[in-house]
This record gives C-alpha cells, structure tokens and sequence, in this order.
C-alpha cells in the first residue's frame, strides 16, 4: 500500500470534504479533497489531499476498501471531518448505479457505498473508470501529456479516451456549451479484426483459447500476457526469454522490462505489435466517433512505454484506413502520463454532486 499528501505532510482541514476513487482490476487509488469555506469549490493546495493507493484484488469489495481507508483518513486527519460527496470511476459498466466488476469479483452499487458513507445516493456518483479518466483529460496540463501526433486540433471536435491498463476501456467527450457530455462504453470487448493475413493465426489462437476475440484480448495487460503466449507457443520451456514460473499478472511487467531495456528481440517484438495493435484500435474509434478533437491515450501501459510508443508503429496503423488516411493523419494524439487522471476526473463528478451544484 502506498499513501501520499500532495504537499506537506502536516494538514489543516477544512470540516467538508469529497472522496473520490479510481478502481482498476489491479489498483484502488482514493482521495479526499477539500472543500473551500463557500463548500463548493475543491481545495487541492499542497498539503490539503490525501490519497491512497490500495492493490485491488487483496479486497473482497469496495466497501471493505473504503472502510480501511475512512480508518486512515480519520487517525491522519480528523476524527470530525465530514463527507459532502463523493465518486468513483470503476473499471465495468455501470447500469442503473450498479457495477459487475470486469476484472474483480466485485458487485458495487450505489446504494451500499452511499449507506457506508452516510451520504444520500443523489451525492454518490457510480461511473465506469472511462468516464472519470475522459473528465479528468479536460483539466490535465501540458506536463501531463506527450504529443504523439500534433494534427490539426478541433476545439469543438469530440474527443476520445484510450486506456490499456489490466483490461482496454474507452469512451467518448463531446464538447458542449453546458460542459463535457461523455460517453461510457465497452468497446474494448469488441471483435478484433486481424489488418492482414498474417494476423490470421493469432485470431485463430484466441478464438481457440477464449471463444471470441475481443480488442482487450490483445491491447491490455492481459493481452501482453495473451501475445507473449501466442508467440512462445511452439517454444520449449528452457528457451523461454521470460522466467516459466512467473505468475500471469506479472508477465506484462517482465516483458515491457525486457523491451524497454532491448534485453530481448522477442519481447520488444511483441510490444510493439502492442503498439501496433493499439494503433489500430484507436484508429478504428477515431473514425467511428470522427475525433477531430483529439485522442488521449490513458491507463496504466502508455505512460509506462511512453518512449518505445514514441518510436513503435502505432501511427502507421492508426492512419491505416485507406481512404480516411489522410483525415486521421490530422487527429492530435496525446499520451497521457498522469497516473492520477481517473482520480482527478472523479474529483470532478464528485464535486458536480455536492447540494446546491
């Protein structure tokens, strides 16, 4: 577990504050802000949040999370501060402030949350983790993003979140004079289509494997694991680039080490068919939401690649679509490198709850 406090470690607090969460299958990062004394604006001064990073599969439910959390804040904090709102951006669909987990064994629901907070549900907020991640893209500042491919910006032009990290999400931002209107989506457990004939093998490979073969088979941690699989297949054990007594979830980690550092062919060839894979995926949403305001590439894998990104071939296949070359060459593409975007854009919704807002 980690904690931090954005500042000095010495906090003086005002009586209201907001939670806000970030929860991915891989880890829960919570924070409490601040409110200012007019109780609708957020304090993120140094030495006014507090945030902690929790590994998510060490927990049977979010509630349990939070309760260990609201422990820390009040023994760190003040046994008297007081919730006004909160948000959480949660990696699955959420139908009907209810939430099944894709990758935790977790049901989250807005009511449970709200009778452990002891808000009232309208103060409680419940959003896929692609949502909170698209709001918190609006107010990221120039540190917080690489420039990919600097295009033709549209300021009006919608926009669109691509996040590998343990699984793909993504989600459209249409600009519009009341605010950012966004939409969640699930397309990341849509089909993939190999580009060329040499992919063909691969797709059979996943539909052998898991019955359907979906983008987050390939563009995600877990679909780091699932090409690292594909091309080691035919390779006996003891000419394995990577230790054959790794666990699953720690393939991704060991095999970006290996490319990054170039201490394997193998293994940088497969991060970049990541890229190149990811390329394509987010050209395929480009032209289907016609992101002309730009896309932002968020989650836990391209911050941590950004410079192997940078040189792969992500934009050749991100431009690949024949006739729309050209139209799609003009898309700015932004890796984002903040880890804290999904944690800032559900600080957004939360204080978009509070009474009276």
């Amino acid at each position: 577990m980690a904690d931090s406090f954005a500042g000095s470690p010495v906090l003086t607090l005002h009586p209201r504050m907001i939670l806000a969460g970030d929860i991915g299958g891989t880890k829960t990062l919570l924070g409490c802000f601040p409110l200012l004394p007019d109780n609708q604006e957020v304090d993120k001064s140094p030495g006014k949040v507090f945030k902690k990073e929790y590994p998510s599969k060490n927990y049977n439910s979010l509630e349990q999370v939070l309760e260990e959390f609201l422990e820390t804040v009040r023994s760190d904090y003040s046994k008297s501060f007081s919730l006004a709102s909160a948000a959480f951006g949660i990696a699955g669909p959420v139908v009907n402030g209810r939430c099944q987990t894709t990758n935790l064994p977790w049901v989250v629901e807005t009511d449970s949350v709200a009778h452990l907070l002891k808000l009232p549900k309208i103060n409680v907020r419940l959003v896929n983790d692609l949502v909170a991640t698209a709001w918190g893209t609006t107010i990221l500042g120039e540190k917080d993003t690489t420039l990919l491919n600097p295009g033709r910006p549209d300021p009006q032009g919608t926009r669109i979140v691509v996040a590998p990290g343990t699984g793909l999400g993504e989600s459209i931002l249409i600009p519009s004079a009341q605010g950012p209107v966004v939409i969640p989506t699930e397309g990341g457990h849509a089909d993939w289509a190999p580009e060329s004939p040499s992919d063909i093998p691969l797709l059979t490979y996943l539909w052998s494997r898991f019955g359907h073969a979906s983008c987050e088979r390939i563009v995600s941690g877990q679909g780091l694991a699932n090409l690292y699989h594909f091309h080691t297949r035919e390779q006996p054990p003891a000419s394995l680039p990577l230790d054959s007594g790794l666990a699953e979830e720690e393939i991704p980690a060991s095999l970006t080490h290996a490319a990054l550092t170039r201490h394997d062919p193998l293994c940088t060839m497969i991060l970049d068919n990541f890229c190149r894979f990811l390329g394509q995926e987010a050209g395929n949403l480009a032209l289907k939401s016609l992101a002309t305001g730009g896309v932002y590439l968020a989650g836990g894998i391209p911050g941590k690649i950004e410079p192997f990104l940078l040189r792969s071939s992500f934009m050749d296949h991100f431009v690949n679509k024949g006739r729309y070359r050209n139209l799609l060459s003009e898309v700015p593409v932004h890796i984002v490198n903040n880890p804290e975007t999904g944690l800032l854009g559900a600080c957004q919704l939360a204080s978009r709850s509070l009474p009276g807002s």
